[in-house]
């Protein structure tokens, strides 16, 4: 079991201007039509590397990609040996801010989507936060992942993602926080089996489904995902993605005395 007790959320409002440029940014050819639990997607997914944002993100998305396979491998156990984990209590954010979020790379088999609650940040219940709710990616499958994939390279309507597309979420006002969760196990339909939120007693299985951590200096949260009832092989990479919420916001999320009590 992973002893991990996010609360609440990751808090991801935050500092001044927008992370991204909207100019040049091409859209993914194959956009899924799952709309798992009813939910709206929050925004087209857009090819990596497409605007100047993203073309900074691949820079650095590499370095992220050798972190996860080195401490997040397939099948095995994950510990969060050598990472600079979250505490829960240090993810408020105050500032105002844009962020974007992008697809990293899959393990898993089943179809898998993401979501995320926009919602006003909330001490900490037994219950998942309540607000505005969308889908971010409704297919979560890539012909590069190491299981279960094609081996293509290449997007598809299966397959439609590569490791750094991404999808802009919309601004987040200081005093609201994003919690994603996963509707894991869908069907033909787009109906999810479970939705994993964050946080144990928030999951029918009391498993903390989800992890979050600190690349070095860096601006962007890498946060992974358990899609399997009762944890599975508890690798924890079943999908990983990361969200960019500033340097600034990045150093105010660091200082603990930051964040409220």
């Amino acid at each position: 079991m992973i002893m991990l007790r996010f609360q609440s959320f990751l808090a991801l409002a935050v500092v001044s201007g927008l992370a991204a440029t909207a100019s040049a940014q091409t859209a993914d050819p194959y956009q899924p039509s799952q709309r798992p639990l009813g939910l709206s997607v929050v925004g087209p997914t857009y090819k990596a590397g497409s605007d100047s944002a993203s073309q900074a993100f691949e820079q650095t998305r590499q370095k992220f990609l050798n972190t996860i396979q080195k401490l997040l491998p397939e099948g095995k156990v994950f510990t969060g040996a050598g990472v600079n984990r979250l505490d829960p209590t240090r993810l408020y954010f105050g500032y105002t801010y844009t962020p974007r979020v992008y697809f990293l790379y899959v393990g898993a088999c089943y179809d898998n989507a993401l979501g995320v609650t926009i919602a006003q940040v909330a001490a900490p219940t037994s219950k998942p936060v309540t607000g505005t709710n969308y889908t971010i990616f409704p297919l979560v499958h890539s012909s590069i992942a190491p299981v279960c994939a094609s081996g293509t390279g290449k997007r598809s309507k299966t397959e439609p993602l590569l490791s750094g597309d991404f999808v802009q979420l919309p601004t987040v006002n200081a005093g609201e926080q994003l919690a994603f969760f996963i509707m894991a196990e869908m069907d033909s339909s787009g109906k999810p089996t479970n939705v994993f939120y964050n946080g144990e007693s928030n999951n029918a299985d009391n498993f903390q489904h989800l992890i979050a951590f600190f690349p070095d200096n860096s601006q962007y949260i890498i946060i992974g995902f358990e899609d399997m009832f009762n944890g599975g092989d508890k690798d924890c990479n079943d999908l990983l993605f990361a969200v960019d919420i500033g340097g600034d916001n990045a150093t105010y999320l660091r200082d603990p005395s930051n964040m409220p009590r």
